[in-house]
């Protein structure tokens, strides 16, 4: 009969399954898979292939099930022919950040013939399409907010853990392992690499591993605090005795500065350094947003003993030197124009104000950040002895104009020497820092100052500077 339904041809389906591991037990693949049968059944459709993600995450694409479902049957144009690919719902699909991106992986099916259908939702009909999308759009970002909303409950709980000084995940850095603590905090054991706490309220922290390994973080700091040895004549000698990395790696320079520059050898737990939630591209965060407490462990090294690499390493860094030769040419020029512009809408010439201003005593430091204090070295030459004082500019290490302190020493200050070293949060330099609403009246002192040391100066604008 031309009209008889059960003779029709039947309609055909993949269907396609994900479970990651932080959905709940009501998205299990099983009950998916129950959901979609049923579908099936009901509505006479053949399901000639499944493809699942079980465990996968559903931020990205690059799953192996998704990515099948596209190459070997969507894509694929010696694939048997078939009608539909059946989802669960559009969470399963997905939770992509970028909607557009669910959007767009479901109009690659539409454009090869095949059309997804969700089955919670069921078949849309033909005059309700309009409404059916505006649905899906919402359904794409809801999808969306659940992983975003759960990636900042995760977050958070990381940073109360951090603030603690427990770790709330991560690898521990080369010579250093990890600790089971019970619910009291008590040690319980050391941790094997892929063990993990059983028990939510037990904690785990960084300790020295008491090995091979620690003592080579021990002889590092050694070579290169004590013994002065370069960076390059310290990866000779660990190389010469066979030493290795975590990863079977020869060490090389940029390993050993990571050992001297890891502030967990100090016993310090750090967290948040990068950003890099929800899948999407790792970038490094200031250090205004680590979360960081010292004295959370046991430490390897001595505090002083890191901070003196530290300062050592800033020096012997041709990276962070000439970044701060650049921080200190950028502001002295920003500076010299200032001055020199002030000048010149006095009626000095070009030329003089250039001069005046070279003779300023006006010197420059940028900050490195040790211990979360700024330290700071200023350095000055005889001809500025020529002043009663000096205007220093403390410049942020990463150029941020907003970011500058200004302090204004006694010449005397420099005693015999011609350079001095501080904290900028030491008692005594507190008193010597200005704001900058300060400045012009300073820059007008020694501008007088010079005049009388310079005839030339005095001679040409005597009337106008005496008005200053």
């Amino acid at each position: 009969m031309i009209f008889d339904r059960s003779l029709q041809k039947r309609k055909t389906a993949i269907a396609y399954y994900r479970h990651s591991a932080e959905d709940k037990q009501e998205n299990s693949i099983k009950i998916q898979q129950g959901h979609i049968y049923d579908f099936a059944n009901k509505f006479k459709i053949d399901i000639i292939h499944e493809e699942l993600d079980e465990g996968k995450s559903g931020l990205l694409a690059n799953r192996p099930g998704f990515e099948r479902l596209f190459s070997e049957w969507i894509e694929n144009p010696k694939a048997p022919d078939f009608n539909y690919v059946l989802v669960y719902d559009v969470s399963r699909w997905g939770r992509f950040q970028d909607p557009d991106q669910s959007g767009y992986y479901e109009y690659l099916c539409t454009k090869h013939g095949k059309e997804v259908i969700y089955v919670s939702r069921g078949f849309t009909e033909p005059t309700n399409q309009l409404i059916s999308s505006l649905e899906t759009s919402i359904q794409r970002y809801m999808a969306a907010e659940y992983s975003r909303q759960l990636s900042e409950k995760v977050f958070h709980g990381c940073v109360k853990i951090s603030q603690q000084g427990y770790s709330s995940g991560g690898t521990p850095p080369y010579g250093m392992t990890r600790q089971l603590l019970d619910v009291n905090k008590n040690p319980i054991r050391i941790l094997k690499k892929g063990e993990y706490k059983q028990i939510a309220n037990e904690r785990v922290i960084f300790v020295p591993s008491y090995d091979s390994s620690s003592d080579t973080v021990k002889l590092i700091f050694q070579m290169y605090v004590h013994e002065k040895k370069s960076i390059f004549q310290i990866v000779d000698l660990i190389t010469e005795n066979t030493l290795c990395t975590a990863n079977g790696e020869k060490w090389n320079r940029a390993k050993v500065i990571r050992i001297l520059m890891n502030e967990i050898y100090i016993g310090t737990r750090i967290y948040n350094k990068t950003w890099g939630r929800l899948k999407q591209r790792i970038h490094k965060n200031p250090r205004s947003l680590w979360i960081v407490k010292p004295n959370a462990f046991e430490a390897l090294i001595k505090r002083h003993d890191f901070e003196i690499a530290q300062e050592r390493l800033y020096w012997n860094i041709p990276h962070n030197w000439r970044k701060g030769i650049n921080c200190i040419r950028r502001i002295k020029n920003i500076t010299k124009n200032d001055i020199i512009n002030w000048l010149v809408n006095m009626g000095v010439d070009d030329m003089d104000s250039l001069k005046i201003f070279e003779e300023l005593p006006i010197i420059y430091g940028v900050k490195s950040r040790i211990n979360n204090t700024n330290n700071l070295c200023f350095v000055i030459t005889e001809n500025h002895r020529k002043f009663d004082q000096i205007l220093a500019i403390g410049i942020d290490e990463n150029g941020d104009l907003s970011g500058q302190n200004y302090f204004l020493f006694d010449v005397s200050d420099f005693t015999n020497s011609n350079y001095i070293t501080f904290n900028d949060s030491s008692t005594s330099i507190l008193e010597r820092k200005i704001e900058p609403e300060s400045i012009e009246k300073i820059i007008k002192d020694f501008i007088v100052k010079f005049t009388q040391l310079e005839s030339y100066i005095r001679g040409k604008y005597s009337s106008l500077l005496k008005s200053l």
